[in-house]
């Protein structure tokens, strides 16, 4: 475990946006607030007084948070600001190219089938099958790659390179952070849902959802502690913090949480974590895998990634609490996504 002991005094620096990404959200089909949730036996688990969980397994009609951001990201690069994407010229040539570990990839195939245009994903062969049928069942091409998540970045940056549009949420390019300013609806709606919790618990991969809950949390307003959950193979902001410098961690990164096995920080969100992030824990998959089932019991569905949340949560109040915010304690989980594979979900929770 990583300690900040400045994080909640630190602010976030300003951040210009033109644009309100939840007024283009709302335009998307069978978009709502998603629900946040009691969950009482992991109140009683952690020996807090409440533990919500903000549930994103089910998020305008894809299995996760990524359609927040890539939406965003996708509307600005084309020229949108305010209204939705029918309200912007899109070139029906257009073909949308990403790399994934799954849902981002999914997001913004769902989103170029939403526009009419093409879309070429670029995922690790390792990827679970379900995963890749998933991207596959939006209408996207689907380019299998020997090797790691990283590997799949540069493959898609140098596909897209002058014919297309390169739609990241890691990276240098201005895609991240829009994908950034569009997560920050899941904020949102915990301010409207709940207020302020003391703690918030999320998952990191290459940490732009996490930047986008610094930014949100570390600016004006209440300050809850932020607590991030990597897995144990692919620590990279754990071991960066330590380091106080962007350190990258080398693969094969095996755990189930494929969404988090990017094993490197984004440098866009790393200036927010490093000022912004409490705490950061590393988890096992089989620690996950009890937060699957802690979630399952609680009747919320989650995947290995979102389950992180719970997992880590249990780590840190394991290590006896060491910012100081339990036994009166709210605490926020945010639960990334749903269950990709039923059969491995079904398998992991009935153990």
């Amino acid at each position: 475990m990583y300690l900040n002991p400045t994080a909640n005094t630190w602010s976030a620096p300003p951040h210009p946006q033109a644009g309100d990404p939840l007024e283009l959200h709302r335009t998307l089909p069978g978009f709502m607030p998603t629900p946040l949730l009691e969950a009482p036996a992991l109140a009683r688990e952690l020996n807090v007084k409440r533990v919500l969980v903000k549930d994103e397994h089910l998020r305008a009609g894809l299995p996760s948070f990524k359609i927040l951001g890539a939406s965003w990201a996708i509307f600005r690069a084309l020229g949108g600001v305010t209204g939705g994407f029918a309200d912007i010229d899109v070139d029906p040539e257009t073909t949308l190219v990403s790399a994934t570990a799954g849902n981002h990839g999914r997001a913004v195939a769902y989103v170029a089938r939403l526009l009419g245009v093409g879309a070429d994903i670029f995922i690790p062969a390792g990827t679970a099958p379900a995963r890749v049928e998933a991207i596959r069942s939006e209408g996207a091409n689907v380019h299998l790659v020997d090797g790691d998540y990283e590997v799949a970045v540069g493959k898609a940056t140098a596909h897209a390179h002058g014919k297309a549009l390169l739609v990241g949420d890691v990276g240098e390019s201005m895609t991240p952070l829009w994908a950034r300013e569009g997560y920050s609806t899941i904020m949102r709606e915990i301010d409207e849902q709940l207020g302020a919790p003391d703690l918030v618990v999320v998952p990191v991969g290459g940490g732009t959802l996490g930047s986008s809950v610094v930014s949100h949390y570390r600016t004006a307003g209440p300050r809850p502690r932020i607590l991030t959950v990597e897995p144990e193979k692919a620590g990279c902001l754990a071991e960066s913090l330590a380091a106080g410098r962007p350190v990258a961690v080398p693969g094969p990164h095996p755990s189930t949480m494929a969404g988090l096995n990017t094993g490197e920080i984004d440098g866009p969100a790393w200036p927010y974590l490093k000022g912004g992030v409490d705490a950061a824990v590393t988890i096992s998959d089989e620690e996950a895998h009890w937060g699957m089932r802690a979630l399952a019991d609680e009747n919320i569905v989650a995947g290995e990634c979102g389950a992180a949340s719970a997992a880590g949560a249990r780590a840190y109040f394991a290590a006896g609490d060491p910012l100081g915010v339990s036994p009166a304690a709210t605490v926020v989980l945010i639960n990334t996504e749903g269950a990709h594979d039923q059969q491995a979900y079904d398998k992991i929770v009935s153990r």
